[in-house]
Formats: C-alpha cells, structure tokens, sequence
C-alpha cells in the first residue's frame, strides 16, 4: 500500500526464506529482502546502497516555482497553482513535471524519462504516456495553453507560456 501514496523504497525484514517468496515479493515491491537472523551491519549497509541509488534525486528548484501568470508550482507540497486553483499532484507527477522544467525548452527523451521516474522497475511508455496525460489534465486545463509538447517518437519538452 505505500507504494500508491509514495515513492518510498521498501526493504522488507522477514523471517520466510522460500525463494519463491523472496522473487516475488522484490518482483512485486520490494527494494530489497532481508531474512532473519541478519547483523545490524548488514541492514544498514544495505539502507545505505538503496538511499544512494534514489538518493540523487532532489528539487532543485525554487520551492514554490512560478512559470506563468497561470502556473505556480510547489514542488515540496506536490501541488500547482492553476488559473488560482490547488491542484493536487502524486509524487511521479511531482518528479516528471519537475524533470520536464528543470529542462525547459529541451526535448528530454521517454527513457531518460522512464528510468528516473521508475528507477526499480522495467517501465514501459505506455506507463509514461498515461502519467504524462493524467499532469496535463490537471495543468493544462484550457487547451490553448500547452506547457508539455509532446516530440513524437523521441519524449517530452516543457515548453512555458
């Protein structure tokens, strides 16, 4: 259930050494899967290689970051102002968007796209593409203005306004 409200990583601690288990639960969710006994050393030098794997993503960019008269975006809170109006954005909305105005301007390819935002998973486009619709419902509401272009067969540019 974590992973629908939030991009944590989950190391699971357990007890069961079956090796169909341990597959499937890192298959399905898990960062990584460690059964008991196991020393303290063990655990945190394994916290340790996940945080440096996700570590190296972090907003850059101003907190609250106005891109128009229509567009203010707070990164920290995941949410956008549009038109005035709060919208809510999940975490993988929060980092594309991010990704996308970091680079303004610039086309930033689906698999760049794809192994920053799903750095543990095998993720396809169609995944990137329904993320991508669902942020510009949600910041594009009129469709005279377009911030995400989308740049056929190669990814995404943000384009402000």
């Amino acid at each position: 259930k974590v992973q629908q409200y939030s991009d944590l990583p989950v190391i699971m601690l357990t007890g069961v050494e079956k090796e169909e288990t341990v597959v499937q639960v890192i298959e399905l969710y898990a960062e990584d899967y460690v059964t008991k006994p196991f020393s303290p050393n063990e655990l945190v030098a394994r916290v340790r290689r996940v945080l440096r794997r996700l570590g190296d993503f972090t907003y850059t960019l101003a907190p609250l970051t106005v891109v128009d008269d229509n567009l203010q975006v707070n990164f920290s809170e995941c949410n956008a102002f549009v038109g005035g109006e709060q919208v809510s954005l999940t975490p993988t909305e929060t980092k594309l968007l991010y990704i996308l105005m970091r680079n303004s301007g610039q086309i930033v390819t689906a698999d760049f796209l794809l192994r920053r935002l799903w750095p543990r998973e095998i993720a396809f486009e169609d995944r990137l593409r329904v993320y991508v619709h669902r942020l510009r419902k949600k910041i594009e509401p009129d469709s005279d203005r377009q911030y995400i272009i989308s740049e056929r067969g190669i990814g995404y540019r943000f384009h402000s306004v």
